[in-house]
């Protein structure tokens, strides 16, 4: 229950934000070092605000403001722990669960705004004989150069991730099939300057890419199903070569 003088938890706060977080001493010598309008905004007649009564206020301030303090902190945690749980542990790309998320966001974005937007679908060629070899330390390196290369060949508002193992996706926005096909030829063509080193010498990498250009309707499965088909065809095609 309120006394006649001592402000609710809730009045505390709300003076203390109308005063932007700043206690101002010395300014108000009818209010005991609080300032007169903090002193009106929590009810407190000047003739009741006793330098004891002032001293109790300013120690709720005082831990109102360590307590905002504390909840920034703990709100800097929770978004660093999110970005953590969406990130690959090994390469700077979203991991699967975080790009489908924001796959389907950007696909409705997309179609609300009607947008072109276009899938890429790839994975790394050979990557077993790579491990074999060279020990999971060069696969290690080989899934990290071809993140590099779909860094360096993608812009910002791209989005980039690693769906499991060697296999990577890639979302292009205002794309359509033929801006994603040169894209594509330019991720090739910079997997193929990047080399792993292995016992026996260097190897130089490469990548299988499918693409799929988004049309009305077609569903997110559809269209990773699409894209993974036309990387497997282009990997059939590679090893025929």
């Amino acid at each position: 229950m309120r006394t006649s003088f001592g402000p609710s938890s809730s009045d505390v706060t709300r003076a203390y934000s109308a005063r932007a977080g700043r206690v101002v001493l010395n300014k108000a010598p009818h209010t005991g070092g609080v300032e007169r309008p903090v002193a009106h905004v929590l009810g407190i007649p000047d003739d009741q605000m006793t330098p004891a009564v002032s001293t109790a206020i300013q120690r709720l301030l005082g831990e109102v403001q360590q307590l905002q303090e504390e909840l920034e902190g703990l709100r800097e945690r929770v978004k660093s722990a999110e970005a953590l749980a969406d990130a690959d542990p090994l390469v700077p790309l979203r991991n699967r669960r975080s790009f489908v998320r924001e796959l389907e966001r950007m696909i409705a974005y997309a179609e609300r705004q009607g947008h072109g937007i276009a899938l890429l679908m790839l994975d790394v060629d050979d990557l077993k004989p790579i491990n074999d070899r060279g020990g999971h330390a060069a696969g290690d390196v080989a899934i990290q150069q071809v993140a590099a290369s779909l860094i360096d060949c993608t812009r910002a508002s791209d989005l980039l991730g690693r769906l499991g193992g060697d296999e990577f996706g890639v979302v292009l926005m205002d794309t359509d099939l033929y801006g994603a096909e040169e894209i594509r030829a330019r991720i090739e063509f910079e997997v193929s300057q990047k080399t792993v080193d292995l016992p026996e010498g260097p190897l130089a990498l490469s990548v299988s890419c499918g693409v799929c250009a988004f049309e009305p309707g077609l569903s997110l499965e559809d269209a990773m199903r699409q894209a993974d088909e036309s990387m497997y065809r282009s990997k059939r095609a590679r090893r025929l070569s």
